[in-house]
């Protein structure tokens, strides 16, 4: 090829390249004068930085909310690009598992000075990762506000010895492996952690993780979550004492096998020598054996609590710890300090397990069927106390926890109540606890529960008037209407019409049985829900009907 001809070729290109790139700058200044124009451009940076903080901070490994999703803000123009890179705010929640180690220098760079939350998952993997991890972490601690780091962290936390100035809340979680040693691997928060300085720390939630109960950093907590420690370390009754006595700001306090052991030299007693008095805590959760439980509430004076959860693992094969544990739960299960009294209830019982839910407020159980639903609910019930057979009751002792419980807690404004699971009550427990159940207008049952509460309502009462006078609504729960039980419960139900407490609704939509047993039972009842006709089809001599 000829060369001046190739030199031309070359020239050429270059001017339409200088044409098309002189193009695209008059493309790029129209559209930035047209963006202009559009009502969001107008709005001031600090407006649009407050908009892009909307967008989903996830705050743990939830993999509905990606990592850093709010960052697309900064691929819609320029001018958003610039405010987002500039806003140190939308810089400061950091996820040190999910960036790479140069992805994660860049975000502290851009965050500078701003408050930091801090997540990170520590594996043994990457000695670079592990070893960046601890130097970033000591040189920013001075301005991290939230920090939360999970693994095999015992060798960070003894390099971070910065006091922490900024620091609000602590989460530290030594994940539980099923093969391993939990006592062997349990991490200790050592004495220099921040120099024992982090005079911002409200917060603190350790899992595996043992704490000295003299440490400075217990001092000013609101809440303290301490779950499955050391057994090793566990603290004496005095030292645990004398640091919850400095706790006056505490609000929650949940400890799962983290409180003083029963001992020769920590005897529970009645009248103990010492109580220390939490005027600020209004939730309290705790696990341990009952005794353990028992000697905890013993000694403390809990003048706001609005919320007790107690899940107490008994030794006993008759129950005599739980039954020590009940006066003090209860003590601790309704007081001055609530504002409205005991009116839901629920029994939830099996075969070495007996649970009590009670709430402040009615028919709070409305939609509690199962595990998964009580669960959900639980969570703001006044009391929720569990007791769990390590090695086995004798026979019915669950029931017996239902009725030693049922004598000690308020029952008088209680208007609904549940028998659910396998729970199962006597005869006499019915009667011995019917007169403060006076109010109750909603009861729903089990089939281990109806025998014996039918015999309750059917006993006739000293005065002659009828047991639960103001019931109007009974919910029978996955019961077979077999002919003994539906003429039974016929029978109750037309004395009370005569007695004036009519059953104004039976719930039977769980049930099962044939069409028979509904139709006796509307002659009685004007409000009766059936179940489904799939439940009331089959044989009626199945159920113990005669066949017409």
């Amino acid at each position: 090829m000829d060369t001046s001809s190739a030199t031309t070729q070359d020239h050429l290109l270059k001017v339409i390249d200088d044409e098309i790139t002189v193009s695209e700058r008059v493309v790029q200044q129209l559209k930035s004068r047209r963006n202009s124009i559009v009502p969001v451009s107008r709005l001031p940076p600090e407006i649009l930085v407050e908009i892009f903080s909307l967008l989903p901070f996830p705050v743990d490994d939830s993999k509905c909310v990606p990592y850093l999703e709010w960052i697309c803000v900064t691929h819609v123009c320029r001018r958003w690009r610039e405010i987002a890179l500039h806003s140190l705010c939308l810089w400061k929640h950091i996820n040190f598992t999910k960036l790479t180690l140069d992805g994660f220098t860049q975000i502290l760079a851009r965050a500078k000075m701003s408050p930091l939350h801090v997540e990170a998952k520590i594996t043994p993997r990457s000695k670079a990762r592990f070893n960046a991890l601890r130097r970033q972490l000591e040189a920013h601690i001075s301005h991290t506000c939230h920090l939360s780091i999970s693994g095999k962290f015992q060798t960070v936390l003894e390099r971070l010895v910065s006091p922490a100035p900024a620091l609000v809340s602590l989460s530290l979680t030594r994940p539980s492996h099923p093969f391993s040693s939990s006592q062997l691997e349990c991490i200790i928060i050592p004495d220099s952690l921040f120099n024992g300085t982090a005079p911002k720390l409200t917060r603190l939630e350790l899992l595996g993780c043992s704490i000295g109960w003299k440490s400075p950093l217990l001092k000013g907590l609101q809440t303290l979550k301490i779950r499955t420690p050391s057994a090793h370390v566990m603290p004496t009754l005095e030292d645990w004492l004398a640091t919850l006595n400095e706790m006056r700001q505490l609000k929650t306090l949940i400890l799962h096998d983290a409180t003083p052991a029963v001992s020769i030299d920590n005897p529970h007693t009645s009248e103990p020598q010492r109580t220390v008095t939490l005027p600020s805590l209004t939730y309290f959760n705790i696990t341990a054996s009952a005794r353990d439980c028992a000697l905890a509430l013993a000694h403390l004076v809990l003048p706001a609590l609005i919320s007790l959860h107690v899940t107490a693992v008994s030794k006993s094969w008759d129950g005599d710890d739980v039954r020590l544990l009940i006066p003090y739960v209860a003590r601790n299960a309704h007081g001055p300090q609530d504002t409205a009294p005991l009116r839901t209830i629920l029994l939830n019982g099996e075969e070495m397990y007996a649970k009590i839910v009670a709430w402040t407020a009615p028919d709070a159980d409305d939609d509690v069927r199962d595990s998964v639903t009580l669960t959900k609910a639980a969570v703001s019930a006044r009391l929720v106390f569990c007791a769990i057979s390590e090695s086995g009751w004798r026979g019915g002792m669950e029931t017996v926890v239902f009725g030693a419980v049922l004598s000690n807690l308020p029952l008088d404004a209680i208007s609904t109540l549940s028998a659910q699971n396998e729970t199962q009550l006597s005869k006499e427990d019915w009667l011995s606890h019917a007169p403060r159940l006076a109010k109750v207008n909603r009861v729903l049952l089990v089939s281990t529960a109806v025998g014996a509460f039918s015999e309750m309502l059917e006993e006739a009462p000293p005065n002659g008037l009828p047991r639960l006078p103001q019931l109007t609504k009974l919910i029978l729960y996955e019961v077979s209407l077999t002919a003994p039980i539906t003429y039974h419960l016929r029978d109750i139900l037309v004395k009370r019409k005569e007695h004036g407490a009519p059953l104004e609704t039976l719930d039977l939509r769980t049930c099962i049985g044939p069409e028979r047993a509904i139709q006796l039972l509307s002659e009685t009842v004007g409000n009766v829900q059936s179940p489904p006709r799939a439940q009331m089809m089959g044989h009626s001599a199945f159920f113990g009907w005669e066949e017409s």
